[in-house]
C-alpha cells in the first residue's frame, strides 16, 4: 500500500508555495483573478458538456486560462466559448489537451503519482513557483499550465520536468503574465 505522507507533504508545500504567490499581488487583483476564476468554473460547471471536473482554470489579469485534458476537440471548443462569453473576460488561452484512449486503474495511479513527483521537483527548483505552476498527468504525459512572470522560468520548469524520469512527453502550456 502506498504511503499517503509524500503525497500529503507535496499538498502542503504548494498550498504554501501559492499563498507566497498570492501575497505578491494587490488585493484587487487577487480579488478579481480569484472571483474570475470561480465565474469560469461556475459556468463551465452548469454546461455538463463541458466536462469541468478536468478542466483547470487560472486568471491573471482578466485573462483567463483554461488547461487539462478533455474527451473531444467538441468538449475544448465548447469550454473555450463558455469561458469566453463570461462577463469580464479580456481573453481565453484555451490550452486543453484532447485525451488518447482510456487508462487502466493501475495507469491512473502512477500518473498521480508521478504528478507529485513532479509538483515536489518543480517547489524544490529555486527556478521555478510551483505555486503558479498546474501539474496534470495523463499516460505519463506531464501538462504544464499556468501563469509565471517571464519565459525563463516557463523554460525552467519544462527543462525540469522533461528530465525526470518516468516522463514521456511534457506538453508546455504555461503562458507568461501579461
Amino acid at each position: 500500500m502506498m504511503s499517503k505522507q509524500p503525497i500529503l507533504a507535496v499538498c502542503v508545500v504548494v498550498f504554501l508555495a501559492n499563498a507566497a504567490v498570492q501575497a505578491e499581488k494587490s488585493t484587487g487583483e487577487h480579488v478579481d483573478d480569484t472571483t474570475m476564476t470561480a465565474r469560469v468554473k461556475m459556468a463551465l460547471l452548469e454546461e455538463s458538456a463541458s466536462d469541468a471536473i478536468d478542466i483547470n482554470v487560472e486568471t491573471s489579469m482578466g485573462v483567463v486560462q483554461l488547461a487539462g485534458f478533455v474527451d473531444s476537440e467538441k468538449v475544448k471548443s465548447k469550454a473555450g466559448q463558455i469561458a469566453k462569453d463570461v462577463d469580464g473576460v479580456r481573453d481565453v488561452s484555451n490550452r486543453l489537451t484532447v485525451k488518447s484512449g482510456s487508462r487502466s486503474a493501475g495507469r491512473t495511479l502512477d500518473d498521480m503519482t508521478l504528478a507529485a513527483k513532479v509538483k515536489l521537483e518543480l517547489v524544490e527548483d529555486k527556478r521555478t513557483n510551483a505555486g503558479r505552476i498546474n501539474v496534470e498527468v495523463r499516460s505519463a504525459v506531464v501538462e504544464l499550465s499556468g501563469f509565471v512572470d517571464s519565459y525563463a522560468e516557463r523554460d525552467a520548469a519544462v527543462e525540469l520536468v522533461s528530465g525526470i524520469d518516468g516522463v514521456s512527453r511534457v506538453l508546455n502550456s504555461i503562458d507568461i503574465t501579461r
